[in-house]
């Protein structure tokens, strides 16, 4: 037999009470002494021993109804494990997992299905007087059914409308919150239910947790898994732009990176790729993906308008439809300006300092050059002084030397204003011409040393392990490498160190830069070429020529590519469009939209409304935050034929590996706590409370008639 509620034992410390009573009353008998005294005490005495087992009688009588009643409340029951257990009163935080691999089927019913199934289970089998709560938990708490407290029905209907989301899972910070809410209820029997399908990639930081739990004994972990065993997949894990400026009506690539999360090689796995909901625009086929391995493919799509687009990535559907399907949120451009600044003039169009860099800029045909997209133009160092730079979304210079005090001063503008500046040394430059000009000098990420051969051996570029956003592409890549780029002379780059922000002053124009970032090195782990933040602009710094005087870069196979995304990350690709789940959208508009009503297109094609448009700092902001569900959004006013913006939620990677942990999960609880013990067998579970509270009933019964009896007249 046990008690679900055991510290209500604590109440037959109440027994105490008919005895003291009893005590009490006989102290409070004085003797008086009077004539007729003799006479009564002999008739007492005939009567004191029946008088006494009265009194016993009824003492042990109203003991056994306190007894009775404290037992009643404790609520004993015989074989708790046995079938139709309750789990009993308590205080109890229920986390539904909502990441993207509880969408797997098993032809009928998803894991998510299952894990509400069981998780109504629990609620029906709580006692009277049980206080709840449910997390709808991805990498954070999504939402919750309010405080811990009796409303078990408001815990259902958030059950019932609980959907998969896109996002992963942190249990360390979800369980933390969980124990944070019940650390209050000190006393009570409290326990946190996990509902999951297991996912070995959930469990990774398992110190984490039973440190967690280590320090909180008294509340227990409970696991109940959806799944018991692994999955095969096959799921997209990313979709990448090949070029970072997507232009109207002009060829853009990207690619599609599928794995393969099962034991058997994948054979003629089709990808598709669309634009916005129109029909796929291009397919390939991988004909094998091996086991554990990923297979990337190269599609194509033309934007028929500038604005805002969705591409979407898609494969065969299998039984976990939510990575069988990518976005990727664009603003396509009209039309892009840049300029190059080419510091000696010559007569051949060759030997030009920017020759190279204005055919990788426009690859097409001089005959389609007008229609391209990006209008690139030459200019001498003295154009800088005339020119509208806030025109041009990058300046090159080529082996431009010392500038003049008015053109040094347009271009620190320029970049602290947005700008993005190039800079590619020649034989033209002394260092000291950028190391001591006082209006650039602070903005370069490196510090030009004097120029050095690189002696027999060429100065060759790093070959894999790229961390900047331009190069990362070429990590894995089988069809070209950066390490085949080499220079024979080049001028050795030393990474600016910037002071604390704290020792800025606070009107600093760099006060917001960031430290300087290696977009490539040399192999021997020098910097090759370079970048920082400077205001609201940015520059970037090679260690070689912008020719082929010095370096084969420019006639590298790469070239055009690496340039192109290069230029793409500094036109400000709106990498900001493509969020994690959950993340809130927000994007600055015009400033007469403020307070106009907007609508949002979900992934599922329901039009819901969104909101209105926001005045921040003088300026109008759309902001959206109802992000949790995978793919592409499109926000737009009522009527509206164009989107105001269009943006994308990606499906965590890791989510794909179904592979179910195989650890014990009661490493990480309490071995004595109530949901962790092993079942017993041997019969129905009984509870007795509804018998001794009717047994208290009859106790009381009898104690009033006793008493009724012994107090009349002897």
């Amino acid at each position: 037999m046990a008690f679900l509620l055991p510290l209500v034992l604590t109440g037959l410390a109440a027994t105490a009470a008919p005895v003291a009573i009893h005590l009490l009353n006989k102290m409070r008998v004085r003797p008086v002494k009077w004539a007729a005294m003799r006479f009564l005490m002999e008739a007492v005495k005939k009567n004191e021993r029946k008088l006494r087992v009265e009194d016993l009688i009824l003492l042990l009588i109203r003991c056994l109804l306190v007894i009775l009643l404290v037992l009643a409340f404790a609520r004993p029951v015989l074989n708790p494990g046995g079938a139709d257990a309750s789990v009993g009163t308590r205080a109890s935080v229920l986390i539904l997992d909502q990441s993207a691999s509880m969408g797997q089927s098993d032809g009928a019913r998803t894991r998510m299905d299952l894990a509400k199934t069981a998780a109504r289970d629990y609620l029906d089998k709580l006692g009277p007087g049980s206080q709840a709560t449910l997390f709808l938990a991805t990498t954070r708490i999504g939402q919750t059914s309010g405080p811990i407290g009796g409303d078990l029905t408001g815990i259902r209907r958030l059950l019932d409308q609980a959907k998969p989301t896109g996002g992963g899972n942190d249990l360390p910070a979800v369980l933390r919150q969980a124990v944070e809410s019940l650390r209050p209820l000190a006393g009570a029997d409290r326990e946190i239910v996990l509902f999951t399908d297991n996912q070995a990639s959930a469990w990774k930081q398992q110190e984490e947790i039973r440190k967690l739990f280590a320090s909180e004994p008294s509340i227990h972990l409970r696991v109940i898994a959806a799944s018991e065993k692994g999955e095969d997949n096959l799921g997209i894990t990313s979709l990448k732009p090949e070029s970072l400026i997507p232009a109207a009506n002009q060829p853009f690539g990207c690619l599609v990176e599928v794995f393969n999360f099962s034991e058997s090689p994948a054979t003629d796995v089709r990808v598709t790729v669309a634009v916005d909901n129109d029909p796929p625009s291009d397919e390939k086929v991988i004909p094998l993906i091996e086991a554990g391995k990923s297979g990337v493919v190269r599609l194509g799509v033309r934007f028929s308008s500038p604005g805002f687009h969705t591409l979407k990535a898609s494969i065969a559907p299998d039984r976990l439809p939510t990575d069988n399907q990518r976005s990727l949120a664009l603003q396509v451009v009209d039309e892009v300006r840049m300029t190059i600044v080419e510091g000696a003039q010559h007569d051949r169009p060759q030997d030009r300092e920017g020759f190279f860099l204005a055919n990788a800029l426009v690859p097409v045909d001089p005959a389609r050059r007008a229609e391209y997209y990006l209008k690139v133009q030459s200019q001498p160092p003295s154009w800088i002084e005339d020119a509208t730079l806030d025109r041009e979304a990058v300046i090159f210079l080529a082996d431009v030397g010392r500038l003049t005090p008015t053109a040094s001063k347009k271009l620190r503008a320029y970049v602290l204003n947005g700008g993005s500046l190039v800079i590619f040394p020649g034989p033209g430059v002394n260092p000291a011409d950028y190391n001591n000009n006082k209006d650039l000098a602070d903005l370069m990420p490196a510090k030009l040393e004097p120029a050095k051969d690189s002696g027999p051996e060429l100065k060759a570029w790093q070959a894999d392990s790229y961390a900047h956003p331009v190069a990362v592409l070429w990590n894995g890549l089988k069809s070209g490498s950066l390490g085949t780029v080499s220079a024979k002379r080049y001028f050795p780059l030393s990474l600016r160190q910037l002071p604390a922000t704290s020792a800025l002053p606070k009107d600093a124009p760099l006060a917001a830069s960031a430290a300087p970032e290696v977009i490539v090195n040399y192999a021997d782990g020098t910097p090759a070429v370079a970048e920082m933040a400077a205001g609201k602009g940015r520059v970037v710094l090679f260690s070689s020529t912008a020719n082929t005087k010095w370096t084969n870069l420019q006639i590298h196979p790469n070239f055009v590519p690496f340039l192109s995304r290069l230029t793409g990350h500094l036109s400000k690709f709106r990498s900001d469009l493509n969020l994690q789940p959950g993340t809130a959208f927000q994007m600055p508009v015009l400033t007469e939209w403020i307070g106009r009503e907007f609508l949002v297109v979900r992934p599922d094609g329901e039009t819901r409304a969104a909101g209105k448009v926001e005045r921040l700092d003088r300026t109008g902001f759309v902001t959206y935050r109802d992000t949790l569900t995978p793919g592409g959004y499109r926000l737009q006013f009522p009527g509206g034929d164009h989107p105001l913006a269009t943006f994308s939620v990606q499906v965590n990677p890791a989510e794909s590996d179904l592979s179910v942990f195989t650890g014990d999960p009661v490493d990480f609880k309490n071995a004595d706590a109530p949901g962790n013990k092993p079942a017993t067998t041997g019969g129905p579970r009984r509870e007795l409370w509804g018998f001794l509270l009717l047994l208290a009933l009859v106790v009381a019964l009898v104690e009033m008639a006793l008493a009724h009896k012994f107090s009349l007249a002897k």
